[in-house]
């Protein structure tokens, strides 16, 4: 009865290594199934997740460089076009007022000129 037991023991051990080898292969499988899918699918959604984020983030960076340094050169024109405002106000305020007195002084000419144009006419028909 010993050599029944005994063949009956080895045989269970049979089963049971190849069961577990089995099963080791078949969760091989499942999990080279499933590595391969994170490879082949979910990676690159992952990756073109970061890139589309990246590319939203530089876009808004570059939007508000772009914004600072036009608001800072705006500033620093005004700042510059002051003192050279400053020089020339004399200049501009000189040729206003040399402006004014040549339009007073066409004002003036207007009637003149109409007057003149009549005692031509008069003397034309004398």
């Amino acid at each position: 009865m010993n050599v029944g037991k005994t063949a009956f023991a080895q045989l269970i051990a049979l089963i049971t290594t190849i069961a577990t080898t089995a099963a080791a292969d078949v969760t091989g499988v499942l999990m080279a199934g499933v590595i391969a899918a994170l490879g082949l699918f979910i990676i690159p959604a992952r990756r073109r997740q970061g890139q589309t984020k990246m590319l939203k983030k530089m876009s808004a960076l570059r939007t508000g460089l772009t914004q600072s340094l036009r608001t800072e050169s705006e500033r620093e024109i005004k700042r510059s076009l002051q003192p050279i405002q400053e020089a020339i106000a004399p200049y501009t305020r000189f040729v206003r007022a040399e402006r004014e007195k040549l339009l007073e002084a066409e004002n003036q000419l207007k009637p003149l000129q109409t007057e003149m144009g009549e005692l031509k006419t008069n003397l034309e028909k004398l």
